[in-house]
């Protein structure tokens, strides 16, 4: 009987000693949309003491529930790589989520992936992109302001040095997010337009003064972009570069289409893109579908695209004015962002990995569509450019959907896509042979079945 009693007990502290504490993920809000909140993110919300526990320098925060015995732990993850631990009573959750709730029906919601999709260090990409920035357009702005050429040459070797040099002592701080080093980039680059364009506006010449202000106003764009894109997701600050790109190609068209002079379409160009900011940047936020960087990427590669039809039509006008120039080339643009945001950005969740490869893609088959004219010796513009958009179109779309086969986890093959059951034919060598001898016939260029 003692014995029984003895292994009872030895039993029952045994199963209180094995006992586990499991932690689930948790959202922050009511919806379950938000699973991790950035500083950024907790800035946007104005979240602070006492609801919101972090106080300190963190990556980001994200709550488990707790179980067996119920509350929730918040846990912040340091530039340290130290996990700080914050336990919440249920009361205590209950009023952050209702602060949380109504902080995002305020501002929208701070994520296009259920509050997954944060930005992380840029690390030396924040050198990369501001030294290309530094190569493309300071450099060239400095150099153009010396008159004598070995002066012009100095002068742009030593800015696009200093701006590697600045932008990696900057970068290697751990504080410049990915969101900030492609905003700082792109603002630059889109400043130092809109400074040049209104410049022109104002003075109707290129002068040096309009060359220094448009130099001015790169570095202050590229200044304000990494402040601005400090609280915002990789998909913000890829979704307000795309807004300020519709909101310059909608007034280069409707400018165009009033009839306004080169220095009014200027102005109307430089002018729009603080409005393409501020949708561009909320446009995740409020979108009824999620929406990534990559999405963004792809819609921007669709308005090249439909920049390249554009052309196609434009050359094929007897009268090629500046308005024409102005309405075709600004409309088609806007056009083709407007197809790739339903046709990519609603359906897919592309990665910016995802969407480069399929930029890439566009840009084989535009080559490919080139091999039509440059065959039949054709000096059809028209042609060339609608070959190099068609191109364009077929190379992106096969390569969208060998990426979602691949992501299926799905089997694929070039040139075919077996889940859709799209099949794409390159032409035969007798085919090529035959153009290139330019020989009476028919040659079968390209055959999709589906």
């Amino acid at each position: 009987m003692l014995r029984r009693l003895f292994l009872g007990l030895f039993l029952a502290v045994t199963r209180v000693a094995t006992a586990q504490t499991v932690e689930t993920p948790a959202p922050f809000d009511s919806a379950a949309r938000l699973f991790v909140i950035t500083p950024g993110v907790a800035t946007r919300l104005g979240l602070t003491l006492p609801t919101w526990p972090p106080a300190g320098e963190y990556v980001d925060a994200r709550l488990y529930s707790v179980s067996p015995g119920g509350g929730f732990v918040l846990v912040a993850r340091t530039p340290s790589g130290v996990f700080q631990r914050f336990t919440l009573s249920d009361a205590e959750r209950a009023a952050l989520q209702r602060v949380i709730d109504a902080a995002v029906i305020a501002s929208g919601r701070p994520g296009a992936d259920v509050g997954t999709d944060v930005s992380e260090p840029a690390g030396n990409g924040f050198a990369r992109h501001l030294t290309v920035l530094g190569a493309l357009a300071y450099g060239p702005l400095a150099a153009s302001l010396v008159d004598d050429e070995s002066g012009a040459g100095a002068a742009y070797l030593a800015v696009t040095g200093l701006t590697f040099f600045i932008s990696y002592n900057a970068g290697q701080s751990g504080r410049i997010t990915r969101a900030q080093s492609d905003l700082a980039a792109n603002m630059g680059l889109a400043a130092a337009a809109a400074g040049g364009l209104l410049g022109y506006s104002a003075t109707g010449n290129g002068d040096k003064g309009v060359r220094l202000m448009a130099l001015g106003s790169g570095i202050a764009g590229t200044v304000a972009g990494a402040s601005l894109g400090r609280p915002l997701t990789d998909a913000e600050a890829h979704s307000a570069v795309a807004g300020i790109e519709a909101t310059a190609a909608a007034g280069w068209a409707l400018s165009s289409a009033v009839g306004a002079s080169s220095r009014g379409i200027a102005a109307a160009v430089a002018g729009g893109e603080a409005l393409g900011y501020a949708v561009g940047v909320r446009y995740p936020r409020r979108a009824s579908f999620k929406v990534t960087a990559g999405d963004m990427n792809a819609v921007q590669t669709a308005g090249l695209i439909g920049a390249l039809y554009g052309g196609a039509a434009l050359t094929a006008l007897d009268n090629r004015g500046p308005r024409e120039i102005g309405i075709t080339m600004g409309s088609s643009y806007l056009a083709g962002m407007v197809v790739g945001n339903y046709a990519i950005a609603r359906r897919e969740d592309l990665s910016t990995s995802e969407a480069n490869i399929a930029t890439v893609g566009a840009i084989a088959g535009g080559l490919i569509g080139l091999a039509v004219p440059v065959l039949t010796q054709s000096g059809d513009n028209s042609l060339a450019f609608g070959a190099a958009g068609f191109g364009a179109t077929l190379g992106m779309a096969v390569t969208l959907g060998i990426t979602k086969e691949n992501r299926a986890g799905g089997a694929s093959r070039l040139g075919s896509i077996p889940r859709s059951g799209w099949r794409i034919t390159a032409p035969s060598a007798s085919a090529l042979a035959g153009l290139a001898a330019r020989a009476p016939g028919r040659y079968p260029l390209l055959r999709v079945t589906f």
